[in-house]
């Protein structure tokens, strides 16, 4: 696991937010980077741990199933209301079973609103349960067991969501309105109701989408170290280089528009 660092990047003008973008890396807990406490029950263990933040949650000793320890962080998304293009991106690994999905566990991810619409995650070791909008059926992906996964939703309007694991495109359609909106916000926990696990959350990142081949991550119009630093993680941590497809997590890096993210790229 390579060094971190957690940054958080927001740009605006007197005119109106112009960009933003934030990124939790997981260098430190979350209550110090920005997040609330939604809900900690029965005091569920957390640490960091090498740029990872843990989350174990086991059984308490005065409570029958189905419910055990949980624990849960959000913070608002309001300074994004009206932003077009939005992206959502995590990556994480949690021991859990399937068996748990039903009750909303053993980890979530949820980007939600007060409206109809409403994204959430919910991840077990084997399986992803994901949930479009209000209205459409849950999506079932199976990813493989003990190993970390990418996920990345694109939200174009009330035109497009467009959901990859991994790099590959496993959802998409048209959903039931805009994101953000009706007072957003994002959250996610670990959560037992039979069954102990442990979540493992390497980094957390949503905002103004970039620009495909703009090299500009932050949507801020200007190139810097900001942009570097992700610039830097998609040649070296995503697998990669000259005439590697790149994964949609790093279309704004390829700044020759040629289909990979390369030193060719980085001498631009």
């Amino acid at each position: 696991m390579s060094v971190k660092r957690a940054a958080v990047i927001v740009l605006s003008s007197a005119g109106g937010v112009v960009a933003q973008a934030v990124s939790y890396e997981c260098d430190l807990l979350p209550t110090e980077d920005g997040w609330e406490v939604q809900q900690n029950f029965c005091d569920t263990p957390e640490w960091v741990n090498g740029g990872v933040f843990f989350q174990r949650v086991e059984w308490c000793e005065w409570t029958d199933p189905p419910e055990g320890q949980q624990s849960s962080l959000i913070r608002s998304l309001s300074d994004l209301v009206g932003v077009d293009d939005f992206f959502l991106a995590f990556r994480m690994v949690t021991d859990g079973d399937q068996s748990e999905i039903p009750w909303q566990a053993p980890a979530t991810v949820s980007a939600g609103s007060q409206g109809p619409v409403n994204y959430r995650f919910t991840i077990s070791r084997d399986l992803v349960r994901f949930n479009r909008d209000v209205t459409i059926p849950s999506a079932f992906v199976e990813i493989e067991p003990g190993v970390p996964h990418g996920y990345r939703l694109e939200l174009f309007g009330s035109e497009l969501y467009v959901l990859y694991i991994d790099g590959v495109m496993v959802d998409q359609g048209v959903p039931e309105g805009a994101y953000p909106s009706f007072n957003p916000k994002i959250s996610f926990r670990a959560k037992k109701t039979f069954v102990d696990s442990t979540a493992e959350w390497d980094y957390i990142r949503w905002g103004k989408r970039p620009a495909d081949s703009s090299g500009d991550w932050d949507s801020s119009g200007t190139l810097d170290l900001d942009d570097f630093y992700f610039f830097a993680e998609c040649v070296a941590e995503r697998g990669n280089g000259p005439d590697v497809p790149t994964d949609p997590g790093c279309l704004w890096a390829d700044m020759d528009a040629d289909g990979d993210v390369d030193l060719h790229d980085f001498a631009r």
